[in-house]
This record gives structure tokens, C-alpha cells and sequence, in this order.
């Protein structure tokens, strides 16, 4: 089943925050395997956001867009 970006972004804004570390290690492989060039600022950029994510740094989906 493909999904669009727009799905997978909600997919992972339901995820429990428990979860993204393994998310995020298997985005990890996954970079690592892709055959297409990746930028080197959209790889320092996600580097950064995962370590802000290690620590505790975000935002949930619920805060921006509350309990709906």
C-alpha cells in the first residue's frame, strides 16, 4: 500500500512517543540504503531534529492541534 506524504505525516504524528526512536533508526537505514542522493543539508537537517527529538524537544500533534 503506498501512501502519500501527507498520509505518512499523520501516521507518524499518531505514533506514541515511545515509538520514534525506532522510527527514526529505521529512517536511518533507510537513508542509508536509498539509491538516490540525499542533500547534505536535508541530512544534517534531520540529524538535527532527531537529536531534539532524543531530547524531548517537540511538539506533539495534540498541542498543535489539540484534542480533536
Amino acid at each position: 500500500m503506498a501512501l502519500s506524504r501527507e498520509q505518512l505525516h499523520r501516521v507518524i504524528d499518531h505514533l506514541p512517543e515511545n515509538k520514534l526512536p525506532a522510527l527514526a533508526d529505521l529512517i536511518d537505514k533507510l537513508i542509508d540504503e536509498d539509491e538516490e542522493s540525499v542533500s547534505e543539508a536535508a541530512i544534517v537537517e534531520y540529524k538535527r531534529i532527531r537529536q531534539e527529538m532524543r531530547q524531548g524537544d517537540f511538539v506533539s500533534f495534540d498541542e498543535v492541534f489539540g484534542d480533536n
